[in-house]
C-alpha cells in the first residue's frame, strides 16, 4: 500500500506527506529554503498543455496535492481550483490566464505552468511556451488528438521542447488508450514509447471494463488505485508485481509486448538498449534504469515521445505522471543555449539578415554543470526574461520572469535592455497560482515574481550583476544583451469602448492600461470620427472575458459596443518625398509606399531597417540621411551629443507609429503594411529633448497621407486558414457554403485518412501502422472513419464571415463535421466587399 509523497525505487511508496526529506509545513520559509536549494539538474521548468477540457487544470489540482503543497483536491466545476483563481475561470469552468505553481516531488522541483486551452487565449500558451524547458501534453481518451492539440504541440516543436503525452479520461465510456496511441504518432508525427498502459477490471454485475489503474512497463508492476470509497483520494495505491509469469500470465504477456515495442524503438536510438538486450536475449531482463536513460535522452532530443495514461478526476495515474516529468522533461543544463545577442535597437525579420547579424552581436553562450547558463564568459552576468505581467489589487504590479543566467537579487537595480533604462525592484516570490512566497534570489532556471516596479513589459529582457545591486560593473556590450522576444500574435477582433459619463473617462483609462500590461495581445486605438477606443483581441471570447474583468472586476463604468472584425487601412500609391516645415532646427524628409504579402518576404537593405511589430510597417533609415554632427559623433571614441542615437531613432520610430496609428483618409483605421522611408533627418547638436524630432516625424507622415486622395487607399481585412472534417455524403454542401456564403477559396480537399506528399505525414502513417499497442476495442471507430471517407476541406476565408461558423456547420452536417481555422494574414479587400464592409 502507498501513499502521497516520495518514490523509492521504480515507485512511490508511503512517505506520508513528506515534502523532500522532512515533513515541512506547507509555506514555511524553511520549505522555500529547501527549494531554492534544489540542484540545477533536479529542477523541471515545465508546462500543461492541450485543447480545452482535456483535463489540465483537474491534473495540476492532483500534482498539487500528491506533492504536498495544498491539502485538499480543487474541482473545477466547483470553482475552488488553486490555478484557476481569477472569478472568470471560477464562473465559466475554464483556464483563462496560464498559473505558476511550484511542486516539490521526490528531491526535485517542478516550476509547473497550467496553460489555458481555448484557442481565443493562445498568446498565453506562446509566452508561456517561450520560458519552458519541457511540457506535458494532455489528451481525452475519448476525443483523442484535437486540433487545439495538434496547434500547441506545433508550437512546442517549433520551440524543441521536449514532451511527454498523457492520455486522460480513461475512465470513460468510448475511451480508446491504442486508438489515442495511433493518432499521437500517425497526427503529431513522433514515435512514441509506452511508459504504462491501462489496466481494466470487469464489473460482474454490468459486464462493464472498469479502468482501475496502470500497468508499468518498464518496472514489471501494476498499480491499482484504492477508489472503491467515495471519499478515496488517490493516495492509496496497490503495487502488484508481475513479473512472474506463472503468477500473472496475462499482464506478464502485456508487459512483454510492450517491453519488446520499446526495446525496438530505443534500440534505434541508443546501443545500450540492443546492448543490453543481447546479453540474455529477453525482453523481460532488459534493466529498467537502461530504457528509462535512453528514453530520457530520446525523449529530450525529439526522438520520441513517452506516453501514460490515468483518470485525473478519479485521481488515478497522477503519480507516475510527476514521477515521468523527472524522469524524462530536461532540467535547465539539458535545454538547447538560447540565443543571446547585444545590439542597438536595429531590428530585422528576413532569415538572412538575422544570420549576418547573430555572427556580429550574439554574445556566446554556454552550459555550466555547476550554476547553469553563462553569457558572455561572465558568471556574474544575470539575464531574465518578462513573460507575463498582472496587476494585483494588493500587491501591486507582478511581473514574472524566467531566470537564464546568474542570480536575480531582491531590491537591486537591473537595466531593462530593451529601453536602456534602470529599473528599481523590489521583492522576489514564489507563486502557487495566487499564494505567493517571498525568496532571497531566484538563481538560472527559475521561475519567479518581481514586484515593485511598473516599468517592464511582457517581452523584456532584464540585466543585472549576481553579486551587486546596481549594473556599473558590467560591460556596455553585456548592458545591451538580448534574448529572443516573445511574437505578439495580431488581434482580429474589436469592440468600442467608451466611459458611461466624462467623470468616469479617468478611471476608465487607468482600466484599459492595466489590461494592456497584463495582456499584450490586447490593443487600444482611437477613433477620432466617433470619439471611441477601439479595443481588439484576439477572438469573442477573448473580448468579452476583457468586459466582464473591466466592468465586473475593476468596476469601470462603460459601454461596450458589439464584437466586430479588426479591419486595417493600407495605401494602393506610393507618396512623393516630404519634407517638414517646422522651423526649429528639426527636420525629417520621407516617402511612403506599401506592399503586398508577409513582411518576412521583403526585400530590404542590410542597414538601416526597423520594423514596427504592432501593424507589420517598416521603417528605412537610409544611411545618407544621419546628420554630419550625429555621423562625426558615430565615428568617434567618446559619444559627444546630449541624447543617445539610439534615443534619437527611437524618436523617429515612435513619431511615425504615432502618425500610422491615426489612420489613413479611407476609414482612418490604422495603417498597416507601410513601408516609410528616412531619406534625410536633422537634429539639433545641443537638444536635451527628442519630443520635436517626434513631433516633426509625425506631422511629415500624416502631410503625406492627406495627398493621397480616398481611391488611393483600401482596407485590409484578415484572413483565415480553415480546415473542415466532414464526411463525403456532406462534402458538396460544406464547399458550396464555404465558396458562396463564406466567400472561402478552396485550397484543397484530402482524404483524412489518405496519406500526403508531405514526406513527414506518409513517414508518421506509417511509423503508426507499425507502433504496437495494447487490445483497444475502439480502433475499430478509426477503421470505420477512414473506410467511410472522411475528408479535410482546406480554405481561405475572411474572418468576418467566418463567425457563427460552428452553428451553420453543425446544421449542415447534422452535427458531424469539425473544424478549425487560424490566423492566415491581412488581405487588401476586394473591390466588390470594400464597399459593403464600408457601409457596415
Amino acid at each position: 500500500m502507498i501513499s502521497r509523497g516520495v518514490r523509492l525505487g521504480s515507485v512511490f511508496l508511503s512517505q506520508g506527506r513528506r515534502l523532500f526529506h522532512s515533513s515541512l509545513a506547507r509555506n514555511s520559509t524553511d520549505h522555500h529554503a529547501e527549494l531554492l536549494k534544489t540542484p540545477l539538474d533536479k529542477v523541471r521548468n515545465i508546462g500543461i498543455i492541450a485543447h480545452i477540457d482535456a483535463g489540465k487544470t483537474t491534473t495540476t489540482e492532483r500534482m498539487l496535492y500528491y506533492s504536498g503543497v495544498t491539502g485538499r483536491i480543487g474541482n473545477v466545476d466547483e470553482g475552488d481550483t488553486v490555478t484557476d483563481y481569477m472569478s472568470q475561470e471560477k464562473d465559466r469552468g475554464i483556464t483563462i490566464q496560464s498559473a505558476a505553481v511550484t511542486i516539490p516531488w521526490n528531491k526535485h522541483k517542478i516550476n509547473l505552468i497550467d496553460t489555458p486551452g481555448h484557442a481565443d487565449f493562445t498568446f498565453e500558451v506562446i509566452r508561456s511556451l517561450r520560458i519552458l524547458d519541457g511540457a506535458v501534453t494532455i489528451m481525452d481518451a475519448v476525443a483523442g488528438v484535437e486540433a487545439q492539440t495538434e496547434k500547441v504541440w506545433k508550437q512546442a516543436k517549433e520551440l524543441n521542447i521536449p514532451v511527454v503525452a498523457y492520455i486522460n479520461k480513461m475512465d470513460r465510456e468510448g475511451a480508446g488508450f491504442g486508438r489515442t496511441v495511433k493518432e499521437i504518432v500517425s497526427r503529431l508525427a513522433t514515435r512514441v514509447v509506452l511508459v504504462n498502459v491501462p489496466y481494466f477490471v470487469k464489473d460482474n454485475s454490468t459486464g462493464q471494463m472498469i479502468f482501475e489503474g496502470v500497468i508499468d512497463v518498464f518496472d514489471k508492476k501494476l498499480l491499482i488505485w484504492n477508489n472503491t470509497d467515495l471519499g478515496s483520494d488517490g493516495s492509496k495505491v496497490n503495487v502488484i508485481d508481475i513479473s512472474n509469469e506463472s503468477e500473472h500470465p496475462e499482464l506478464y504477456q502485456q508487459v512483454l509486448e510492450c517491453r519488446e515495442a520499446a526495446v525496438e524503438q530505443l534500440g534505434e536510438f541508443d546501443e545500450n538498449v540492443i546492448n543490453s538486450f543481447l546479453e540474455t536475449e529477453d525482453y523481460m531482463e532488459v534493466p529498467a534504469n537502461t530504457l528509462k536513460n535512453a528514453l530520457r535522452q530520446a525523449c529530450i532530443s525529439g526522438f520520441a515521445t513517452p506516453v501514460l495514461c490515468g483518470a485525473s478526476f478519479r485521481n488515478i495515474g497522477v503519480q507516475p505522471l510527476l514521477d515521468a516529468v523527472n524522469d524524462y522533461l530536461p532540467s535547465p543544463l539539458e535545454i538547447s543555449v538560447p540565443e543571446v545577442t547585444s545590439s542597438s535597437i536595429h531590428q530585422t525579420k528576413t532569415k538572412k539578415r538575422k544570420q549576418l547579424q547573430a555572427s556580429d552581436t550574439s554574445l556566446p553562450v554556454k552550459m555550466d554543470n555547476r550554476v547553469g547558463l553563462v553569457v558572455n564568459n561572465n558568471l556574474n552576468l544575470m539575464t531574465a526574461l518578462a513573460f507575463k505581467m498582472i496587476s494585483h489589487p494588493i500587491r501591486g504590479i507582478m511581473v514574472f520572469v524566467r531566470v537564464y543566467s546568474g542570480k536575480l537579487q531582491p531590491n537591486s537595480t537591473v537595466l531593462n535592455s530593451r529601453t536602456g533604462e534602470k529599473v528599481r525592484i523590489g521583492k522576489l516570490l514564489l507563486m502557487n497560482a495566487d499564494v505567493p512566497q517571498e525568496v532571497k534570489y531566484l538563481s538560472s532556471g527559475s521561475i519567479g515574481v518581481i514586484t515593485g516596479t511598473d516599468q517592464i513589459v511582457t517581452g523584456d529582457t532584464l540585466i543585472g550583476h549576481s553579486l551587486s545591486k546596481n549594473t556599473n560593473q558590467l560591460s556596455p556590450k553585456e548592458q545591451a544583451a538580448k534574448l529572443l522576444p516573445i511574437k505578439i500574435p495580431p488581434p482580429v477582433f474589436s469592440v468600442s469602448i467608451e466611459p458611461s459619463t466624462v467623470s468616469d473617462n479617468r478611471k476608465l483609462t487607468t482600466c484599459l492600461d492595466t489590461l494592456l500590461k497584463e495582456d499584450p495581445s490586447l490593443h487600444l486605438s482611437y477613433d477620432e470620427d466617433s470619439g471611441q477606443n477601439i479595443l481588439s483581441g484576439m477572438g469573442e471570447l477573448h473580448l468579452d472575458i476583457t468586459k466582464d474583468r473591466l466592468i465586473n472586476d475593476m468596476k469601470a463604468n462603460a459601454e461596450v459596443g458589439e464584437v466586430r472584425v479588426t479591419y486595417k487601412e493600407t495605401i494602393t500609391v506610393p507618396t512623393g518625398v516630404f519634407k517638414s516645415n517646422t522651423g526649429d532646427g528639426f527636420e525629417v524628409e520621407l516617402s511612403l509606399e506599401s506592399f503586398e504579402g508577409p513582411v518576412e518576404d521583403l526585400e530590404l537593405p542590410d542597414e538601416g531597417v526597423y520594423y514596427l511589430e504592432q501593424d507589420d510597417n517598416v521603417v528605412i533609415v537610409e544611411p545618407s540621411s544621419t546628420p554630419e554632427p550625429v555621423r562625426k559623433a558615430l565615428n568617434a571614441q567618446i559619444w559627444s551629443l546630449p541624447m543617445s542615437y539610439e534615443t534619437m531613432i527611437n524618436g523617429i520610430l515612435s513619431g511615425v507609429n504615432g502618425a500610422l496609428q491615426v489612420g489613413g483618409q479611407r476609414a482612418k483605421l490604422p495603417l498597416h503594411s507601410i513601408i516609410v522611408r528616412i531619406h534625410k533627418w536633422t537634429i539639433l547638436t545641443d537638444a536635451n529633448s527628442i519630443s520635436p524630432l517626434i513631433n516633426s516625424t509625425r506631422t511629415t507622415i500624416m502631410d503625406a497621407l492627406s495627398s493621397l486622395d480616398e481611391n488611393s487607399t483600401t482596407l485590409l481585412e484578415p484572413v483565415m486558414k480553415v480546415s473542415v472534417y466532414v464526411s463525403d455524403q456532406d462534402l458538396g454542401l460544406v464547399t458550396q457554403d464555404l465558396m458562396s456564403a463564406r466567400n472561402a477559396k478552396i485550397t484543397g480537399i484530402d482524404d483524412e485518412a489518405s496519406t500526403s506528399n508531405n514526406e513527414s505525414l506518409i513517414w508518421a502513417k506509417e511509423q503508426a501502422e507499425k507502433t504496437y499497442i495494447p487490445h483497444d476495442p475502439t480502433l475499430m471507430y478509426m477503421k470505420t472513419a477512414q473506410a467511410s471517407g472522411n475528408k479535410v476541406v482546406g480554405a481561405e476565408a475572411p474572418l468576418r464571415e467566418m463567425i457563427g461558423y460552428l452553428i451553420k456547420l453543425r446544421s449542415l452536417t447534422r452535427g458531424r463535421a469539425t473544424y478549425d481555422m487560424e490566423y492566415l494574414g491581412m488581405e487588401r479587400t476586394a473591390p466588390d466587399r470594400l464597399r459593403k464592409i464600408l457601409d457596415q
